[in-house]
């Protein structure tokens, strides 16, 4: 058995996205996996990923693989958890795949390997942090002998449709008589990082444009600065772009002054807002 780590990262640009991911994944098979007990290398199942798969026999001292994303991870945000197994009627129906972020866990889900092998399957979402390491543990606690658990892969999907709106009100935003711009599965970067913006703008009653452009951090984390420009053929004109520099305050309190501010085409007090329904909704017939 060669024991040299095999990792393997695939990134995937589904559609276009500003954020320069639709998916990413990053994946490792069992040769990248920390075993803990007493585990056996094989190949004589199909279906497995990669080289070979492990297991470990229930009951005794306890076993665990640990799997490790082979790069930091890259957004903040929610990451579904996938994982493969062979499948077999001495598998247990109680395998347990703890997910961490960094060092703190963030879900446990138990699987009956029983069933579903050979494929990647998806086990749930959780949050995670850009920068720390993520680990899925596959642990066989509460399994009894015979029953064995398997050791094959496990990936890290981002899921960019779980990403919340963000959402900022210039002069009393969309429906009070002010424009609303709206960041379309948008977090803000961390302090003194830039990332992109894209989304929409909303004003009047009808109106929709489309903006794109980018959002910084302070170093200090004081100030929240996004650019944008907008296009709105049928409001602006053709060819017209509308460019408007918006100052927030991220934390209550701890404003620089002149924050909370839109200084340009839909200029006036700017604030982040509450995303509700009708302010996200992209309708198909506007002005």
């Amino acid at each position: 058995m060669n024991w040299r780590s095999r990792l393997a990262i695939i990134l995937v640009l589904v559609g276009i996205s500003v954020q320069a991911h639709g998916e990413v994944v990053l994946d490792s098979d069992d040769n990248a996996a920390t075993f803990v007990g007493a585990w056996i290398q094989a190949t004589t199942s199909v279906g497995f990923y990669g080289t070979d798969f492990a297991t470990a026999t229930g009951g005794g001292t306890a076993d665990s693989a640990r799997f490790f994303s082979p790069r930091p991870i890259t957004t903040t945000g929610s990451w579904c958890i996938q994982a493969r197994w062979t499948t077999g009627a001495a598998r247990t129906t109680a395998a347990q795949y703890q997910v961490f972020d960094g060092t703190t866990l963030r879900a446990t889900f138990t699987v009956n390997q029983q069933i579903n092998g050979g494929a990647w399957r998806r086990l749930g979402c959780v949050y995670l942090t850009a920068g720390r390491i993520g680990e899925v543990r596959l642990i066989d606690t509460g399994v009894v002998a015979p029953s064995v658990v398997v050791a094959d892969g496990v990936r890290w999907v981002w899921e960019e449709s779980l990403i919340p709106d963000f959402c900022v009100a210039v002069s009393g935003g969309f429906g009070g008589g002010g424009t609303s711009f709206v960041g379309k599965g948008f977090t803000p970067p961390f302090a003194g990082r830039c990332k992109p913006w894209s989304g929409i703008m909303k004003t009047a009653t009808t109106v929709v444009g489309t903006s794109t452009g980018a959002a910084c951090l302070s170093t200090d984390s004081r100030l929240l600065t996004i650019t944008v420009q907008t296009t709105a053929p049928e409001f602006l004109g053709n060819d017209v772009i509308a460019a408007d520099h918006i100052e927030l305050c991220p934390v209550a309190g701890n404003c620089p002054i002149g924050s909370g501010i839109d200084r340009g085409r839909f200029g006036g007090p700017a604030a982040q807002i509450t995303c509700t329904p009708a302010l996200v909704t992209i309708p198909s017939v506007h002005d």
